[in-house]
This record gives structure tokens, sequence and C-alpha cells, in this order.
């Protein structure tokens, strides 16, 4: 197969700023998990084409705004995430659930506002969508239903995230890299044996165990770890019964830039690759248990399970992050098409979801 998107696609500034208006203006975007938001004032933040959002518990609701002030445009909420009342930091004013000022200090300096010109200041909102524990956000007023957006794998995600446990961990990188070669990068097996050969390449995954929707795919492969066997029979045994358990490994790309993956329905991560700039990316992992009924203090074992958990996907991820780094050098100086054996269909299959963004004509 030949590669789909030529090398330009991955360095070029006004490509980039296309894929800003056809592609993530018009998609959904996984901000975090339901936990995030489990008390009144809970707040996360993100940037969709550098658009500043606000996703927030504002009294029991969970909504989405523009994260910049109505009177003099500063930013609201200046942390990634956090817990204080969506409040502007330079002059004070607050916010309710509608995204409307409720207060205004020093209000009778001001001209006597009226209900309506209260509401012509209200905070542009965004769609927000749960899949599960799985918190999602369009900038798009016409995006499809996430369960559509989603497609066939819908059920199972939801599934998978009623399952998690503790969040063991969360790894924040810069990537000198375009957003698309480290998606296209995990989507494949063909690099593990010589990037990964002394990390993933040991559990032996193989195979083209592959699954298509529309615009999402998945890969199943079975491991070596025998799961009724010495150490690992205990850990299987801690997280049992669970309610979601597959016999080996599972990656779903849900795009454009959410990878879920788990090992045996007892380990999962989440990762979320982001565009900063055409040569720069920023890619954070979230790592969590299965959840578990056990009440019983963590034994030493399970505790040296989760560590061993950390510091391979750690491993992982930084040997992935140096070869897609190599990769950002090279497009540059090249006019080539790439091309893609059979372990690369994923990345068939999502450069041409990519490239039907991008030519849609709107």
């Amino acid at each position: 197969m030949n590669s789909n998107i030529p090398a330009v696609h991955y360095y070029d500034n006004a490509i980039f700023a296309k894929e800003s208006e056809m592609l993530f203006n018009k998609v959904w975007h996984f901000v975090g998990f339901k936990s995030d938001f489990e008390k009144d004032n809970d707040f996360v933040t993100l940037k969709i084409s550098d658009t500043p959002i606000v996703v927030q518990n504002v009294r029991g609701n969970i909504k989405a705004f523009l994260n910049v002030c109505s009177h003099r445009f500063s930013i609201i909420q200046q942390e990634q995430s956090g817990n204080r009342p969506l409040m502007c930091p330079y002059h004070g004013w607050a916010y309710d659930k509608d995204g409307i000022p409720s207060g205004i200090p020093k209000k009778p300096l001001f001209k006597k506002f009226s209900k309506e010109e209260l509401c012509e200041m209200k905070l542009k909102e965004f769609k927000v969508s749960f899949c599960g524990n799985l918190c999602f956000v369009s900038a798009n007023e016409n995006v499809e239903p996430l369960e559509d957006f989603i497609g066939v794998f819908y059920n199972e995600l939801e599934e998978m995230s009623l399952s998690l446990g503790d969040k063991i961990d969360v790894n924040t990188m810069e990537i000198r890299s375009n957003w698309k070669v480290i998606v296209e990068n995990t989507l494949e097996s063909y690099h593990v044996g010589l990037v990964h050969a002394e990390t993933l390449a040991k559990l032996e995954p193989s195979g083209l165990d592959f699954e298509f929707d529309e615009n999402n795919s998945s890969w199943t492969s079975e491991l070596n770890i025998a799961r009724d066997k010495g150490g690992y029979k205990k850990i299987d045994t801690y997280f049992s019964p669970r309610v979601y358990d597959i016999g080996g490994y599972k990656h779903i790309l849900i795009f454009p830039n959410l990878l879920i993956s788990t090992t045996h329905g007892i380990s999962y991560n989440y990762s979320v690759i982001e565009p900063v700039s055409p040569d720069i990316s920023k890619f954070t992992s979230y790592v969590f248990t299965a959840s578990t009924e056990s009440t019983k203090e963590k034994s030493i074992l399970i505790k040296g399970f989760e560590e061993s958990l950390i510091n391979f996907n750690r491993q992982v991820f930084d040997e992935d992050k140096t070869v897609c780094q190599l990769v950002q050098q090279g497009v540059r100086h090249t006019n080539l098409s790439g091309k893609l054996s059979d372990e690369e269909e994923r990345v068939h299959h999502f450069q041409k979801t990519y490239l039907k963004f991008l030519q849609h004509e709107s």
C-alpha cells in the first residue's frame, strides 16, 4: 500500500492551519474522566485549534465555555485543572451555570444592565457529552452525537471506562514531532521488534486482528503472559471479577488523537496527542488499574505491579518519542511517497480518514 499523506503534510504551516479549521474544529475531543468533575467548581482546561475552553462542574452541571471573560477578555481558569469558581481573576466577574455574568464587583458603577444585556455577555458555550466515565467536548455546533462518532466501539469504550479503578500515573511530555507521526506510530506493531526490543517486544504482541469503523480502528493481540501462573496469577485474581476482561491486549484509536489500550482488562492507558505546531505535539498519558472489590490494603506484589506498570509505560513512550522525533527530522527532506505493509493497515485507514476531513467542502 502507498501512504495516503505526502510528507509535506507533516510540517507545512498552511496545512497545519487547515487541520485546525477542517478537522479539529469539527470533531469530538477527549477532555478527561468523570472523576475530574466530581466536586462543584472542579474544572479542566484545554485548547481546540488554539481556542481556550474550560469544562467545569458549575453547581452540579458539567458545562464547557469559552475560557475568556466577557468584561475585559482575561483567561478565566489559568491552570490545566483544579477547583475554583467560574470567576475571572482580573476583576472578579463570576458566571452561573449558563455562562451568564452573575456576580459583578462594584456593579452600581456600571450602567444598569438589563437581563437581555447580561445574556448578551454570556460566555460562548460548547457541547459536552459522556461515554461512560469519559468526557468529550466539541467546538462544532452541528457535530454528530458522540455515540455515532465513536461508532461500533461505543459500548466497549463505555464498559472499559466503567472498569477503571485507581489512576496510578499521569505522564505529560513535549514531543518535537507532528501529531500525525505520533498517532501513526501507535497504530502499527511493525516497529516493535526494533524500537521496543527490551520492553513491549518481550510480550510478543502480533497478528493482524484489526477492526475498522468509519473513522476509528482497533487491534487485538494475544500476549505471552501466562495469566494462571506465578505472580501474575495473583495479580489477575486480585483484580477479579472485573467488568471488562479480555485474553490479551487491545488498542483502540478514537479519531483523531485519542488512543486507548488495555492488557487483560487489568491495566489501561489513555493517551492524547495534541498538536501545538507543525513540529511540536503535547503527549499526555493516563494509566489506570482495574477497579476491584477488595477492601484489603494493597500487597507488596500489587504495589510492585503498579510501579512496574508505570515504569514500563514511561519507557515505551520515551522510546516512541525518540523515533518520532527522528521521523520529523526526515520528512522535510523527501518527496517520496511512503509504503505501508499489511501490519500498517490501521495507518492507511487513519490517513484516509484524515484526508476525508481535509478535502471536505463545507
